[in-house]
């Protein structure tokens, strides 16, 4: 059962019994700004999609510290499989809709349970053995592939960041003093520019990859 801060689980209408079964249908959520949610135990194993906005899933330590595992972007899918004091919660930092997959679903989950399973394992290389400056540039990088706004070329590229440097610090393991110093001398050395702080241009892509300790852009789904 989905368990809302606000919003009440959408219930399907009652049809008529139909001669062969219907096709399910699925079942949509819209969230607010900062609404959080968790899945109690019967929904172990479900997966959802995200369909617009931007989700961080989280998890909290008794004393209130708090580890981003991942932030989510339009078309990911993301599922909850711990519970109990460390459990798996999600906050939606904009406006945001998810849909979930049944569990006999025709679509094919192969790719995107991988993709998330590599992003688990290079987040935990993050944490372990990238310094500050290499994990401020991963989340450039990863952010703008998954947010990235139409319309710029692909060296020069302009993104939104849903997250605010207090979530970035709980995603990287770092302080927010230590990311907004990163992100002040990434904007100082033109790898990236912003007037904003919710909205990020790329200037150098090469230079940042090569600040991030990266060959190749995070994958996404």
């Amino acid at each position: 059962m989905l368990l809302l801060a606000h919003n009440e689980a959408f219930v399907a209408p009652a049809l008529p019994l139909p001669a062969a079964p219907a096709p399910r249908a699925r079942f949509q959520q819209t969230l607010s700004a900062r609404q959080s949610f968790c899945f109690d135990k019967q929904e172990a194993g479900g997966f959802y999609r995200l369909t617009s906005g931007c989700l961080a899933l989280s998890q909290y330590l008794p004393d209130g510290r708090r580890q981003i595992v991942d932030f989510v972007g339009p078309g990911r899918l993301f599922g909850f499989c711990a519970f109990g004091p460390n459990g798996t919660i999600a906050e939606s930092l904009t406006i945001s809709t998810f849909e979930r997959i049944a569990a006999d679903s025709s679509e094919n989950l192969q790719d995107e349970l991988s993709t998330m399973l590599w992003r688990m394992q290079n987040h935990a290389l993050l944490l372990g053995r990238k310094t500050a400056m290499e994990r401020v540039a991963s989340a450039m990088l990863d952010l703008s592939r998954q947010f990235a706004r139409p319309g710029r070329a692909r060296l020069q590229m302009a993104f939104t960041l849903y997250p605010t440097r207090a979530d970035l610090a709980d995603w990287l393991g770092l302080t927010v003093e230590t990311v907004s110093r990163c992100l002040n001398a990434m904007k100082r050395d033109r790898l990236i520019d912003f007037t904003r702080p919710e909205l990020v241009t790329i200037r150098d892509m090469p230079r940042l990859l090569e600040a991030s300790g990266a060959t190749a852009v995070a994958k996404t789904a």
